[in-house]
């Protein structure tokens, strides 16, 4: 059994040192953000899939005040309420959108929100869809071209993030990854962690009403840590963060990874953004 804290030293240093000296008016507007969520592969992933996904809706429209028509969830049919299916042709299209987005002059940063299943192969790894999947290489090719003055971060919540995180790096761009190119490739807990995370006020360490991806990165990790110590389970996932885009992520973010991800985020749930 290997015993954790809910809120390591590093996270406090992180939170403390490196989110609270950002000025006002550095951070980025919010987001417009695709949610892709993969096939469910049976019927209690298809529940948790269904519910996780309402409770992530809902805590960036109430909590952060995104409006619906900035929130594209690809997972079923438009007649349920999603944007669409989550298959292979709808990732690649939904890329090809995004880059033309973030080419536009003055363009809002983009949140892209993997979640479902994963698998590894030898030359990377796999996101698991409803039919053909769409490998890390495939996804980072479809971004290849997207502008690099507009902010994107990318939240890979599945396993074999490594892969995903090490192909989708670039300047400018923000990666987390749910696991380490080490960890086995097993279910993850970061998924319901980073929507947990995402509806408490309390991820706003510093109370300045805006929760940067560096806050939201050390809440999440730490509910997650939390999760494998009240089941008295060894840790089987290490969440990763790169935010200066040389595709080395790390679990304890430095100032080099943390403070371009402090100032990127959302609105706070006490205020709006201006």
């Amino acid at each position: 059994m290997l015993v954790v804290s809910v809120m390591p030293r590093w996270a406090m240093f992180a939170l403390v040192s490196l989110v609270m000296p950002l000025a006002a008016g550095q951070t980025a507007p919010p987001p417009l953000v695709w949610v892709f969520n993969g096939i469910p592969g049976d019927d209690p992933h298809k529940v948790f899939y269904e519910k996780n996904l309402a409770a992530l809706k809902a805590a960036l429209r109430d909590q952060h005040g995104i409006p619906e028509a900035d929130i594209r969830i690809y997972y079923g049919p438009e007649r349920s309420g999603y944007a669409g299916i989550c298959t292979r042709e709808r990732v690649l299209e939904q890329c090809a959108a995004i880059t033309a987005h973030t080419r536009k002059p003055g363009a809002r940063p983009v949140w892209i929100i993997l979640m479902g299943h994963a698998n590894a192969y030898p030359a990377g790894a796999m996101f698991n869809l409803a039919g053909p999947d769409v490998s890390a290489k495939e996804f980072a090719a479809a971004l290849a071209d997207a502008g690099p003055a507009t902010p994107l971060t990318v939240w890979i919540t599945t396993t074999c993030g490594g892969p995903f995180l090490k192909a989708l790096a670039k300047p400018g761009r923000i990666v987390v990854s749910a696991s380490n190119p080490q960890d086995a490739e097993n279910e993850t807990e970061f998924p319901h962690a980073f929507v947990g995370a995402l509806a408490d006020p309390a991820t706003d360490a510093d109370n300045d009403r805006f929760v940067s991806v560096t806050e939201l990165f050390v809440a999440t990790n730490a509910r997650v840590l939390k999760t494998y110590e009240q089941g008295g389970f060894i840790v089987k996932e290490h969440a990763q963060l790169d935010g200066d885009g040389d595709g080395r992520g790390t679990s304890r973010p430095a100032a080099i990874d943390a403070n371009p991800a402090s100032r990127q985020g959302l609105p706070g749930t006490s205020g709006k953004f201006q």
